[in-house]
């Protein structure tokens, strides 16, 4: 990652949320001798990377489902920083599984240099036809030029494929692939973003592809974890503190007014909040000398749905699988989210603005169903008789993400402003990603890296 300056003086920098991009810009500031005191208007740490306490099995449940992959090295890096590597398991295979219950791995092989690593792997997707197969690997590599050479046109993703492929492998591979990396359907993410993933997820490197699911619940990682190792480096971790204005004109900020009327100044700021809630903190001028702040502001949400699922018994003996041709587009299995006489399992649905508004048992069972027809995959544990479903939630962030339409990249501001003593932090700034963890870490890495460049704070008075 990016080498950070030491700051010449002990600055106080206060940080304006305390999702994963304030986090991590408060983890790349602390070591480097800045006090930073972060505010957080909820009661826990990580913004969207949320979870809710289950009050029947007494264990904390992710919103949704988050996974990282091997190609995000900022989020593994924010992570060995608070001692938390081992709170993710790491997984080589993905598991497509097709209505029917057929699973089919897809793995790189470690001998052969990236790209060449694909190549076995997407000739084994037995699902798809051996000419799809190969019209797939040609496809990868097309869309990876396509998107280094910067090309985005007001074109998307999906008819950009179906010129290339066939609806059954757009259906089975690219569909699956795209709409959870993107958080959006392939009708409205633009090529770019497509581009982006396929580079960078699959052909960057041999264990790019790989995925890091969470061990423990997003608000142990973040709130606990990260939040504990925070305060040890010094950091003041102010939870429940709601800052209602940021004060200053259009060079600088003069100070913060809490919720409760204090006033409070500091040499530095990072407003790490999303891009919703931005311009409501910033007086008029402020907004007037950051452009970007308001275009940000028609940044469109994208939604993605959470089916949280407790049978009887355990359903799928995998930790996850790519569903196939069904409503459900991944199913996880995580451990130790239950109690011994129930088990755990989540569906997670991206890009499902039109299922906001219909009938949750309506769209449980019919999640339930898919599940219920995997039993010819040798994975399930079916036993003497199906799994019962005890009991179910259903959760639906309707501003998980923006979307990732053609032309979204003009409406991200970078990280640095127009402001002496402002910065920007959050996945929605411009860092060349979706809005992913992954995202959200390097914003707030850039952030803190324009502090630290500023005269008087990291830079050269």
């Amino acid at each position: 990652m990016m080498a950070l300056a030491k700051a010449d003086r002990i600055a106080r920098v206060a940080v304006i949320g305390g999702g994963v991009a304030g986090l991590a810009a408060a983890a790349a500031l602390v070591p480097r001798g800045a006090r930073v005191e972060v505010f957080e208007a909820r009661r826990r740490l990580g913004g969207r990377a949320a979870s809710f306490l289950d009050p029947i099995s007494g264990r904390l449940i992710d919103h949704g489902q988050h996974v990282s992959m091997g190609c995000c090295t900022g989020l593994a890096d924010l992570c060995r920083r608070a001692g938390a590597t081992e709170c993710f398991a790491r997984h080589r295979r993905l598991h497509f599984v097709t209505p029917e219950g057929r699973c089919c791995d897809f793995s790189a092989v470690g001998w052969l240099p990236a790209p060449l690593h694909l190549v076995p792997g997407v000739l084994r997707l037995r699902f798809l036809r051996m000419s799809d197969r190969w019209r797939l690997l040609g496809t990868m590599r097309e869309l990876a030029r396509t998107g280094s050479r910067g090309v985005d046109s007001r074109e998307t993703i999906g008819p950009w494929l179906r010129r290339r492929q066939r609806d059954q492998a757009i259906e089975r591979f690219w569909s699956p692939v795209l709409i959870s990396a993107l958080g959006e359907s392939l009708d409205r993410a633009s090529v770019a973003a497509a581009a982006q993933v396929v580079r960078e997820g699959f052909l960057a490197s041999r264990r790019a592809h790989e995925l890091a699911i969470p061990t423990v619940a997003l608000a142990e990682l973040f709130d606990q974890r990260l939040g504990a190792w925070l305060e040890g480096q010094g950091a003041v971790l102010r939870r429940g503190v709601r800052v209602a204005r940021v004060e200053g004109d259009a060079r600088r900020v003069a100070a913060l007014v809490l919720a409760d009327g204090t006033r409070r100044a500091f040499d530095a700021v990072v407003v790490a909040v999303p891009w919703w809630g931005i311009q409501r903190l910033l007086p008029a001028p402020m907004l007037a000398a950051l452009p970007g702040v308001a275009d940000a502001a028609r940044l469109e949400p994208s939604p993605i749905t959470a089916i949280h699922l407790w049978f009887d018994r355990p359903v799928w003996r995998l930790p996850h699988a790519v569903l196939l041709d069904g409503l459900g587009q991944w199913l996880f299995s995580p451990p130790d989210r239950a109690r011994p006489d129930e088990h755990y399992a989540q569906v997670v649905i991206s890009a499902s603005r039109w299922l906001v508004g219909r009938d949750h048992d309506e769209v449980i069972g019919q999640v339930v169903r898919q599940i219920s027809n995997l039993s010819g995959s040798g994975q399930t544990v079916h036993g003497s008789r199906p799994a019962t479903l005890l009991r179910s939630r259903m959760v639906t962030e309707r501003r998980a993400v923006f979307s990732v339409h053609p032309g979204v990249d003009a409406l991200r501001p970078p990280q640095e402003t127009a402001l002496e003593n402002l910065v920007l932090a959050g996945d929605w700034t411009a860092t060349g990603w979706p809005a992913t963890m992954e995202g959200a870490v390097r914003s707030g890495y850039r952030a803190a890296e324009a502090i630290l460049r500023r005269p008087g704070l990291g830079g050269v008075s």
